[in-house]
């Protein structure tokens, strides 16, 4: 087993990288306006999320041309389900700094009991992470909504689990195949069946994102106004949505795709969306690169006037003020940071529900000790 990208490159994206960070803090966070700038945060470091791969695989001294190449306080690798974790305990030892494992987790093919093993073995190493589960046509066949909380969550569940929920996507390197893709009405009603069964059994699990976007519709949303006396969300009280100020939103939201970048084996840049699942922006997407890193440095692509990421802005724009599910809904600024319209461009949602995902939100908004809870186990992470 080989890493896919050489060393040369390897320290190349690094050289970017550092040149992109330094530009930021001197264009971004001193901004008078936008998500980040001097009224609002500020982008404190850069980390690296090694993706697409199983890194346990990787021998010693692959890892280390990873880890040499690319320095930084925070490094994220991914794997399946390996009892190898001292490769990255030894690692660490090497290239100090916090280190993290996204853990591809299938529970048709592996044990939850494994998984708790080895999130228990990571952390005794100083080593944090999560098991990321991805929704596949194969899962909801295979799993009920009770079976997945009670076989697949159940070991996991008085452990303070960080979950991270994705959406099966086709791509190249899975043929482009469609079967597994899970439509947004049957994945909206499978995870807020989920989402209830983990609340009713009070397992100390964190989901991602779906958590984070309860939270946040709770403070930014002033949501919290709206708590009826059953302690759910009564959509009667909620407050008069701000007016949707386009300029702002477009401001936001490219500050977000600006912090949110992906470098692949060809050195092609691109937007990485953190929204159902981590998912890079690409031409599975139907996205061109917004230039290729080996060419000029990060700052010059994604600042040009006519280039992809104003290209993709104003998709946003576009999809928010005249898709029907948008245009009169609250929470449009809300997905535009999340890059969620642009998904319509493989596969519309055009049933009873939206890539909002609103019903599983509302469910986690249920139970404010289990938010707090959750939003605890975050600030965990550090990073």
């Amino acid at each position: 087993m080989r890493n896919i990208i050489p060393v040369k490159d390897m320290m190349l994206i690094d050289q970017r990288v550092k040149e992109y960070y330094a530009w930021i803090k001197e264009n971004v966070n001193t901004q008078d306006k936008g998500y980040f700038g001097k009224s609002g945060f500020t982008v404190d470091h850069h980390s690296y999320t090694f993706r697409f791969g199983n890194h346990s695989e990787l021998p010693a001294d692959m890892l280390d041309e990873i880890a040499g190449s690319c320095v930084s306080d925070f490094r994220v690798f991914s794997t399946a389900p390996s009892d190898e974790i001292h490769k990255f305990v030894d690692l660490r030892k090497r290239y100090p700094g916090s280190y993290y494992l996204e853990i591809i987790y299938d529970p048709v093919a592996d044990k939850a009991q494994d998984i708790r093993d080895m999130i228990i073995d990571m952390r005794s190493h100083g080593i944090l992470g999560y098991p990321e589960v991805l929704i596949t046509q194969r899962l909801i066949k295979a799993f009920s909504p009770e079976r997945f909380v009670e076989e697949a969550l159940g070991p996991l569940g008085d452990i303070g689990t960080q979950l991270q929920l994705g959406r099966y996507t086709p791509s190249k390197t899975r043929g482009f195949k469609t079967s597994q893709v899970v439509s947004v009405d049957e994945e909206v009603e499978w995870m807020t069946a989920v989402s209830r069964g983990i609340l009713d059994r009070k397992y100390d699990i964190h989901p991602i994102p779906i958590g984070e976007y309860a939270v946040t519709f709770l403070d930014e949303y002033n949501e919290v106004e709206a708590i009826g006396l059953d302690g759910r969300i009564d959509e009667k009280l909620l407050p008069e949505p701000e007016p949707f100020d386009i300029d702002n939103v477009r401001r936001k939201t490219k500050d977000i795709f600006l912090s949110s970048l992906y470098i692949d084996h060809n050195l092609d840049l691109h937007v990485w969306s953190e929204s159902m699942g981590q998912h890079v922006l690409d031409r599975n997407f139907g996205f061109e690169p917004l230039g290729n890193v080996r060419d000029r440095p990060i700052h010059e692509f994604i600042t040009e006037p006519n280039g992809v990421m104003n290209k993709m802005l104003n998709e946003v724009i576009r999809n928010l003020v005249t898709n029907r599910k948008c245009s009169g809904c609250r929470y449009k600024s809300f997905c535009a940071s999340h890059a969620i319209p642009l998904f319509r461009k493989w596969q519309q949602d055009d049933g009873k529900h939206c890539y909002g995902y609103l019903p599983v939100i509302r469910e986690f908004q249920s139970d404010r000790p289990f938010l707090r809870n959750m939003v605890d186990g975050f600030k965990e992470l550090g990073f």
